[in-house]
C-alpha cells in the first residue's frame, strides 16, 4: 500500500508532528472510517433515543440514510486525526517482524483507536444529535457552523486539548482548565 505525499501532509500541527506515513494512512482511510462513524452514531441513536425501535418519520429518515454525506464530518475526522498524532507523538518507525509495512501498522492502529473513540464520544447524546444534524438531517440549506463548533467543543473537552485552525493549519493547544481550578482553590 503506497500513499501520495502532498504538501498538506508535510504541514505540522504541533512541534513533534512529523509522522507523514501516519498522516497519509489517516487520509487514505477517511471514506471508510467516516461511513463507519456515521453508522455507529446511528446505532447509538437507536440505543439512546429509540430503544424500542418504534418507527416514526424521524427514525425512518435515519433508517433510509444512504451515507452519501460523509464530507460533513471531514473537519471532525481531521481533528481526531490531529488528536491521535498529538497523543501518540512519540511514534517512530520500527522494525515490524510479521512482514507487514509501516503503513499497514499505522492504518490498523489508527482505525482501532478511531472506532474506540467514536464509541466513547457517542455516549454523549448531544454529540449523537449533532452528527445526525450534519449528516442525516442536513439538506444543505442551513448554516451548520454552530453544530460543527459544538461537536468540536465536545471533542476538545473529551481529550482536554483544543485544535485551533489558523490560515489553514491546525495547531494543538493543551487545555489548562484543571490546573487553573486547582491553583484558584489553593489561593483561596
Amino acid at each position: 500500500m503506497y500513499y501520495i505525499i502532498t504538501d498538506e501532509l508535510l504541514q505540522q500541527s504541533f512541534d513533534k508532528d512529523k509522522n507523514i506515513i501516519l498522516k497519509a494512512a489517516q487520509e487514505v482511510h477517511f471514506s471508510e472510517l467516516a461511513e463507519l462513524f456515521v453508522k455507529r452514531t446511528i446505532e447509538k441513536y437507536r440505543t439512546l433515543f429509540n430503544p424500542l425501535g418504534l418507527v416514526d418519520d424521524t427514525f425512518q429518515k435515519i433508517l433510509d440514510y444512504p451515507y452519501n454525506n460523509v464530507d460533513e464530518v471531514k473537519g471532525i475526522y481531521d481533528n481526531l486525526c490531529v488528536t491521535y498524532r498529538y497523543k501518540n507523538s512519540d511514534n517512530q518507525l520500527e522494525i515490524i517482524w510479521d512482514g507487514g509495512s509501516q503503513e499497514e501498522k499505522y492504518a490498523k492502529e489508527w482505525s482501532e483507536t478511531f472506532l474506540a473513540w467514536v464509541d466513547d464520544l457517542t455516549n454523549n447524546p448531544n454529540f449523537v444529535k449533532a452528527i445526525l444534524q450534519l449528516t442525516v438531517f442536513n439538506e444543505g440549506k442551513r448554516n451548520l457552523v454552530f453544530i460543527r463548533n459544538s461537536v468540536k467543543a465536545i471533542i476538545n473537552e473529551h481529550f482536554e486539548i483544543k485544535i485551533v485552525t489558523r490560515k489553514g493549519v491546525k495547531k494543538v493547544v493543551v487545555l489548562q482548565k484543571k490546573n487553573r481550578k486547582a491553583k484558584k482553590k489553593k489561593a483561596a
